[in-house]
């Protein structure tokens, strides 16, 4: 009986490895972002597909930008670009980004070469 989960053992594949790889290659593709909010929204988005209502979950982006950064300006900006809610952080540190997003969404507003960091919150509920 223990040959045969010794043998088991041997030929199970861990999908730990492909999980970290998978990992770093978010953590490159967008370097500033937070991974864990990327991957959460994707989860997301992929989960939402099977449920009546938008396809979509609702995302909260805080972005901070490079120091000197007219913050006024990012507002604009977004508020020209995107169908979200774009508002100062109420320390002024930063611009806050707040609407439904799929993933392709999140990387288009976090594209932008001034941004030093974003981090946030994805929720399924659309409120």
């Amino acid at each position: 009986m223990t040959a045969l989960v010794q043998e088991s053992r041997e030929q199970h594949t861990s999908v730990e490895p492909y999980f970290h790889q998978f990992f770093q290659q978010v953590v490159q593709s967008l370097p500033h972002v937070d991974p864990q909010l990327l991957i959460k929204v994707m989860m997301l988005e992929m989960n939402l597909k099977d449920y009546m209502g938008a396809k979509i979950p609702h995302v909260n982006l805080y972005v901070q930008y490079r120091e000197g950064t007219d913050l006024q300006q990012k507002q604009e900006e977004g508020r020209n670009k995107y169908p979200i809610e774009v508002t100062a952080s109420k320390w002024e540190d930063g611009v806050i980004f707040s609407g439904l997003m799929s993933i392709k969404n999140v990387e288009t507003v976090c594209s932008d070469p001034d941004i030093v960091k974003v981090t946030g919150k994805a929720s399924p509920r659309h409120n």
